[in-house]
């Protein structure tokens, strides 16, 4: 008999440690933290995004990466904008940064550095309006006007875009704008299209389970247009800081041990 009612209490003791260290792991949930889907901030670049023109798909081959380069992206084609009627380039800049990239009979795009009053750090994709034989386009390349497909190495739970500079209503975002979303994520923040701000201003859209999404920035108009930069931004899951279950179960395996051997002697 004393062996049985030992052996209940033993079993009562290990299930209450199971459920004790549950609850510990409920309450330790994994938080996250995010990182931008570009390579280090102090590299800029152009992207070869599939605009023709050059052997290289950039304006400089010296100043140019293919899509895969970039961390968790697949490839980026730049599509036709329904603003500019053409394709156009995608650059890495650093904002605050002038930076020129000279294409020879393509002509030169010179990516002027913004106010530096408004401008936020960090490296940005920074569209670039082209001509249809994809020689610079209007304002020197300075135009930042284009639409995207992105694809992805895999799906990303949460994605954030970050968009700055939307000074129009109803021209940045994911279209189709009010019809079905070219991305097979869903909208979990933010409006889309993008509403429209003051100058300067920054924005966020974030989109749960994404493979592949298609964004349309700024638009053009007859001799100008609403130029907008942007971020793409993974949150990324962190385990919590608390002991396994495993680990419980044989703290409470080695404590049942000592007890045993108190009530044996």
């Amino acid at each position: 008999m004393k062996s049985l009612s030992t052996l209940f209490r033993h079993s009562a003791t290990v299930a209450s440690l199971l459920a004790a260290s549950t609850v510990t792991v409920g309450l330790m949930a994994p938080s996250a933290s995010a990182i931008e889907l570009l390579p280090p901030q102090d590299l800029e670049t152009e992207i070869n995004v599939g605009v023709t023109g050059s052997e290289s798909g950039c304006l400089d081959a010296s100043k140019c990466i293919d899509p895969s380069f970039l961390p968790w992206i697949e490839s980026i084609e730049s599509l036709v904008d329904d603003t500019s009627g053409t394709k156009s380039r995608l650059f890495i800049d650093i904002l605050g940064e002038e930076t020129v990239y000279d294409g020879g009979d393509l002509g030169i795009a010179d990516l002027l550095a913004k106010d530096l009053g408004t401008t936020p750090s960090g490296g940005w994709f920074r569209p670039s309006e082209t001509k249809a034989d994809g020689s610079v386009g209007e304002e020197e390349g300075q135009l930042e006007v284009g639409t995207y497909k992105f694809t992805f190495t895999k799906i990303i739970p949460k994605l954030t875009i970050k968009y700055f500079d939307t000074e129009t209503s109803a021209t940045t975002g994911v279209p189709n704008f009010f019809a079905t979303a070219l991305t097979d994520g869903m909208l979990i923040s933010g409006e889309n299209p993008v509403p429209l701000g003051e100058d300067g201003n920054l924005y966020f859209q974030s989109w749960k389970d994404v493979s592949e999404i298609t964004l349309k920035l700024g638009q053009d108009q007859a001799g100008t247009g609403d130029g907008v930069d942007f971020q793409l931004i993974k949150d990324v899951p962190e385990p919590g800081t608390v002991l396994g279950l495993g680990t419980l179960a044989m703290a409470s395996a080695f404590g049942l041990r000592k007890r045993n051997k108190k009530s044996d002697a």
